[in-house]
């Protein structure tokens, strides 16, 4: 028999009634509604020499399973704070969180909740169980231990793998430019290249910020920058999309200043968007992009790239 319920305001003994076309509790005195709302949870896939931080987790549910670090936010923090103090508490390490993995519906029923895990690298603290964890080790990608406590880590440990093996593809021979993902301090020059000379007014130019903020966040459609003697010289925007025939590429946007021009900069974020293509085993990479009277068209023509109603380069 569930346990009765008490008003928070007049202290009487609340109803079971239909509101908003949910089951909720309504004092049938003073007519407050109990509004059960899930508290979110956040995790952390930590890289420490190369591999991944688990716990065995001490208490239900799943205790004694393997999981990443996790725990429920407190009032007044942010999520990025809760996964520092939450992995801090529970392995002892000190991190520093990089990107957001993903944000994950949990539970079923009247036990949902939300559970958002970041990215994180440790900077340091000594790797030690405590809190509710009764082990704490790291272990390869490849070698995961069993049994693992939640579906849910499982899929942000497989796309924190494929975000690593796509940053792999970046650091190939070195060129005139150095083609890197782009991070939040990239930002103002990453917009201001994207903006170039056009005549945007604040409503626009608010939303192409919030675009490309939502886009560093994105492992499916990253922003790439060329740095050149600690310059950013040019911007590229690919996005992979996944359908039920497999994966496709898009370029959606390359831009590198004039007088950056021919300098190997633009062929180099090229190849970074084609490997990174590659890599999800497309096919294709189209250009989304026009910008008549640029020149962009006979670069990307130079850069292989085919004009059958659309431009496409050829990658397998």
């Amino acid at each position: 028999m569930a346990q009765p319920v008490y008003c928070a305001r007049c202290g009487t003994a609340m109803e079971r009634r239909l509101v908003d076309e949910r089951e909720r509790d309504v004092c049938p005195a003073c007519g407050f509604i109990l509004y059960r709302n899930p508290v979110p949870a956040v995790g952390v896939v930590v890289a420490l020499e190369g591999q991944i931080v688990l716990v065995r987790r001490r208490y239900a549910p799943r205790a004694g399973c393997w999981a990443l670090p996790a725990g429920f936010m407190e009032l007044g923090e942010s999520a990025e704070e809760a996964a520092i103090r939450e992995c801090h508490e529970e392995t002892g390490l000190l991190v520093r969180v990089d990107h957001l993995l993903g944000v994950y519906s949990i539970g079923e029923g009247q036990h949902t909740g939300l559970l958002i895990i970041y990215a994180a690298t440790a900077t340091g603290g000594e790797l030690v169980a405590a809190d509710d964890a009764t082990e704490a080790g790291i272990f390869s990608a490849d070698a995961l231990p069993a049994p693992m406590a939640f579906p849910t880590h499982l899929q942000a440990i497989d796309r924190w793998c494929r975000e690593t093996r796509t940053r792999e593809l970046l650091r190939g021979p070195a060129g005139p430019a150095l083609v890197r993902y782009a991070g939040l301090s990239d930002m103002p020059m990453a917009l201001d290249l994207l903006i170039g000379g056009h005549s945007w007014d604040d409503s626009r130019a608010v939303a192409a910020e919030a675009l490309l903020r939502d886009r560093l966040n994105d492992p499916d459609k990253p922003v790439l920058v060329a740095e050149m003697h600690g310059q950013i010289v040019g911007v590229a925007m690919p996005a992979f999309h996944q359908s039920l025939r497999g994966w496709y590429a898009t370029l959606d946007d390359l831009v590198v200043p004039v007088d950056s021009r021919r300098q190997g900069a633009g062929r180099a974020l090229v190849e970074s968007a084609a490997a990174l293509a590659q890599a999800r085993g497309c096919a294709l990479l189209h250009a989304a992009f026009r910008e008549p009277g640029s020149g962009a068209e006979q670069f990307l023509a130079a850069c292989g790239f085919s004009a059958n109603g659309t431009l496409a380069l050829k990658l397998c």
